[in-house]
């Protein structure tokens, strides 16, 4: 069998015979409104190549779920997702075109071919997935986002050892480092280290034989974004990090986009060095995609928004909160400012509590006493939120800023929960106990433990300690 690195998240695998299978092929231009680009980029010789006979989609988010390049298949490959407690995912391929949809409930095998199968496993509210292929006798295991741990790691590793192959993410992709915190300038939003951290505890509890940083090779090219490109944590610190702690095992090796393994041939690794000389690469690149960039900009700077459709928005959406999280917002608004071009546009104040929009004169003196939680992003992409029912994505791609105070910023924090469980069908309440919901969390019970565990340690402790469920 032979595997090989298509991109950022972009996984092939393929057998003996010749049966293909990709994970997540994000391959061409860029996601999250021109913000995120693969990084290195992707050969167009590579994704000519590519022929699968199989796609399989861990989650819902654009580098992962990416429709420009999805359309570079067929419209009736089949394409496998995993079956959670909400059908977006499946919605979305149909109206895409592409007719030959599988879902995997959480556990499921499906056999691909002779010798060549693959089980799903789901994780978080927020439907992730991780996929253990097994080809040929070589077993992978593809977590991607999915934060496994505790009993849902410990079932994944018993239900399949030994693995060969993990690979994790290791990086920031939230919105924490969009926070700035304006009345302790300079507090820290994040801890990037953590995510290497729980790179390394994750790889050591799968007891694979080798570990790739994955799903965490991007860069940020728009010119709101492209200072987060400091932020990124890259394959080369991961592999660091190994060695400053000497982690003996599992084995790590930094893979990018063209690299493969192979049962016969073993690596087989470019000796092109994409990161420590990544400054003046990013430039490079920068140039390169400087008439895309252009034209992108062009066209937000030309975005207009009607009003009713953000009141209709926010009115539907307070509509599904149950009434206690009504009653968390009460006292409290959400003010987004939106920019076009260079100048704000729009200015709107959100109740959530009554689902009342407040149109403000774009030129209002934006103090953080009256204002203290300002959300600031383009008049595009806030219309996108709207019109997609996405602005769970909006906070991902590093292109909405926001400016708190420190008794606000928990707000902030919980509304985007909630969106994200408003666009993942947990509301209204009742969607929570529909059959298709009950049989996915029936299923995944281990999770359930796994919540509560972690409730009962914020309770006792005033805090959660993920490190005692990642070993």
């Amino acid at each position: 069998m032979e595997f090989k690195i298509l991109s950022h998240a972009g996984l092939l695998v393929k057998n003996k015979q010749g049966k293909s299978l990709i994970c997540d092929p994000w391959l061409v231009g860029s996601s999250y409104w021109r913000s995120w680009w693969n990084y290195p980029p992707v050969s167009k010789d590579l994704i000519d190549s590519l022929q699968p006979d199989f796609i399989y989609l861990t989650h819902i988010h654009w580098d992962h779920f990416h429709g420009n390049s999805l359309k570079k298949f067929r419209s009736d490959i089949p394409i496998i997702v995993p079956k959670g407690n909400y059908t977006r995912m499946k919605d979305d391929l149909f109206y895409l075109g592409y007719n030959n949809i599988i879902e995997l409930k959480h556990g499921e095998r499906y056999q691909i071919d002779a010798h060549f199968s693959i089980t799903s496993y789901q994780f978080w509210m927020f439907l992730d997935s991780a996929l253990l292929i097994e080809c040929d006798g070589i077993k992978l295991l593809n977590l991607n986002d999915s934060k496994h741990m505790g009993l849902t790691l410990k079932q994944i590793v018993r239900n399949h050892k030994p693995i060969d192959f993990v690979f994790r993410s290791h990086s920031s992709a939230n919105e924490r480092l969009s926070y700035e915190i304006v009345d302790e300038p300079g507090a820290p939003v994040d801890d990037l280290e953590r995510y290497i951290r729980e790179f390394a505890q994750t790889a050591r509890a799968t007891k694979a034989k080798y570990a790739i940083p994955f799903a965490s090779n991007h860069c940020h090219l728009h010119k709101d974004s492209f200072h987060f490109n400091q932020y990124i944590q890259h394959p080369l610190l991961v592999e660091d990090y190994f060695k400053q702690h000497k982690i003996p095992s599992p084995i790590v090796r930094v893979m990018v986009s063209g690299d493969s393994w192979s049962s016969t041939t073993g690596f087989s690794i470019s000796d092109k060095d994409w990161f420590t000389n990544r400054q003046k690469l990013l430039a490079e690149y920068l140039q390169q995609q400087k008439e895309s960039l252009e034209k992108f900009y062009s066209q937000e700077n030309k975005t207009e928004i009607d009003k009713q459709i953000v009141v209709d928005y926010f009115e539907q959406f307070t509509s599904t909160l149950p009434f206690f999280i009504r009653r968390y917002f009460k006292k409290v608004h959400f003010t987004y400012v939106l920019s076009a071009g260079d100048t704000t546009k729009y200015i709107y104040q959100i109740n959530i509590h009554q689902g009342r929009v407040v149109e403000l004169p774009p030129d209002t003196p934006l103090d953080h006493a009256t204002y203290p939680i300002q959300i600031h992003t383009t008049a595009f992409i806030f219309l996108r939120g709207i019109e997609f029912r996405i602005f769970s994505h909006m906070c991902i791609g590093k292109r909405v800023f926001y400016k708190v105070t420190s008794s606000h910023k928990k707000y902030m924090e919980a509304l985007n929960l909630v969106f994200n469980a408003y666009e993942y069908d947990l509301l209204p309440l009742h969607r929570l106990f529909t059959r298709r919901s009950v049989e996915s969390w029936s299923m995944r019970w281990r999770e359930v433990i796994l919540y509560m565990q972690l409730a009962k340690d914020k309770l006792i402790h005033g805090k959660l300690d993920l490190d005692k469920y990642l070993r």
